[in-house]
């Protein structure tokens, strides 16, 4: 009985300490949204990447929740990159961090409560050029005049003829540059998000609107980022979109609402909405995880044959091994907040280290056994608001050892590509190193 109560009072919180925690967190949260409100000249979040190839780096990322019971670390200290051109799947069981992660590179985490602490999301981007008025510079249409000297094209009315893009907006001058989206002001992030980053969010009934048609929904993402696109040319892409996603009727669907669809139809659609503008990186939350068998598929296959067709790179997260080991070319494994390991599909699939990622792998039904009941990893994740210092698995960990209580392990590399964070590979680490 004594023990019971010294359980209760121990996750148990005052009045007097609900207070203090949300004067606190007023005071953390207001200093926060002043950053992200704030006006500043580029050259405050433009920096550089570690690898060339490498289209997006989170680096030490920390987001977390500012809640009257204390502070959630939902991303804490996560690290890995995306290269260019590749599909990078992060899986780990609900409430590992990984929506949040994904949330925090398109400046989506929900505020105020919810914040980007500390850390760095370097990403490869093409910002608009600026004058000195802080304006964009438009590329005018040129022409040879009687004299043989070239210069600028001019209306009936006399006025500049601003040259038009491949998705027949206006075309300003452009220059690569890679930003911090984690220091970047809300307004800066406005122009790479939808345009330069898309994502696939986890449920399309809920993500889209029910009081809009289909059309609108995908005409509104033209009008705000391709500018000086007429009405005429922005209907022709979203129905040009809408039949690249493999809608058989793209026309009769643009005049649809959302609750006149399948779900296969909706995802569709997300889809549609998020290739609009040729984005470089697609962040695909949860993209099948409301389809049935055959949809699955057809999406999985939709998103392999796109990335190709726009040279772009997918961010894949999902609860499904089988979906990442057919779609990833590099697989991140997050627990409770953390990166616990990382490396190419072959690495994790073939040759897993973490008894994390084995005691998933061994949870995943296959069709050469017969079982009674699936694996289920014993224990329960940590407390987010009250994380020990030591390795958050060590209480589910069959393999654990006096050194684990210590401090938490480091992510250590075992091969060039193979990363895991556990005490049980330091010795393959320093040979490897040595």
């Amino acid at each position: 009985m004594a023990d019971n109560k010294k359980e209760i009072k121990k996750h148990y919180i005052s009045r007097s300490e609900s207070r203090r925690i949300s004067k606190e967190n007023s005071k953390a949260i207001a200093q926060f949204e002043k950053r992200k409100k704030r006006k500043v000249k580029p050259e405050e979040y433009v920096t550089q990447m570690k690898d060339d190839n490498n289209i997006v780096e989170f680096e030490d990322l920390h987001t977390f929740f500012f809640s009257d019971s204390g502070t959630v670390k939902a991303v804490n200290g996560v690290t890995f990159s995306v290269p260019a051109g590749s599909t990078v799947g992060v899986v780990g069981e609900s409430g590992c961090g990984k929506s949040v992660t994904s949330l925090s590179l398109m400046q989506l985490v929900q505020a105020p409560s919810g914040q980007i602490v500390s850390g760095s999301i370097r990403f490869r981007a093409d910002m608009f050029k600026l004058d000195e008025k802080g304006k964009k510079i438009p590329v005018y249409e040129k022409e040879t005049g009687e004299d043989g000297q070239e210069r600028i094209k001019l209306d009936e009315k006399g006025k500049p003829i601003i040259r038009k893009n491949e998705l027949g907006g206006n075309m300003y001058e452009m220059e690569r540059q890679v930003v911090d989206i984690a220091k970047m002001p809300t307004e800066a992030m406005r122009s790479i998000r939808g345009r330069e980053i898309a994502m696939i969010f986890q449920e399309p009934m809920t993500s889209l609107n029910p009081v809009f048609t289909i059309g609108n929904q995908l005409d509104e993402v033209g009008k705000l980022h391709i500018q000086g696109i007429s009405k005429q040319k922005v209907k022709e892409r979203s129905i040009e979109m809408l039949q690249l996603v493999g809608i058989a009727d793209p026309e009769g669907v643009y005049k649809k609402y959302p609750h006149e669809l399948s779900g296969g139809m909706r995802q569709r659609v997300m889809i549609a909405i998020a290739l609009l503008c040729n984005p470089k990186l697609i962040v695909a939350d949860e993209p099948t995880t409301a389809l049935d068998v055959t949809i699955q598929a057809q999406i999985l296959d939709l998103l392999r044959d796109i990335k190709g067709k726009i040279n772009g790179s997918i961010m894949l997260i999902t609860h499904d091994l089988g979906v990442v080991a057919e779609m990833a070319d590099y697989v991140v494994v997050m627990y409770a907040g953390k990166v616990i390991e990382m490396g190419t599909a072959e690495d994790i699939y073939d040759r897993p280290l973490h008894p994390y990622t084995i005691g998933l792998q061994k949870s995943k039904p296959t069709v050469d056994q017969e079982v009674d009941s699936l694996y289920c990893i014993p224990g329960f994740v940590p407390n987010p608001i009250n994380m020990p210092n030591y390795c958050y698995f060590r209480d589910r960990c069959g393999k654990c050892m006096e050194k684990c209580s210590g401090e938490y392990p480091e992510l250590i590399k075992v091969s060039d590509t193979h990363s895991v964070s556990c005490y049980l590979y330091e010795g393959q680490a320093e040979v490897k190193n040595g």
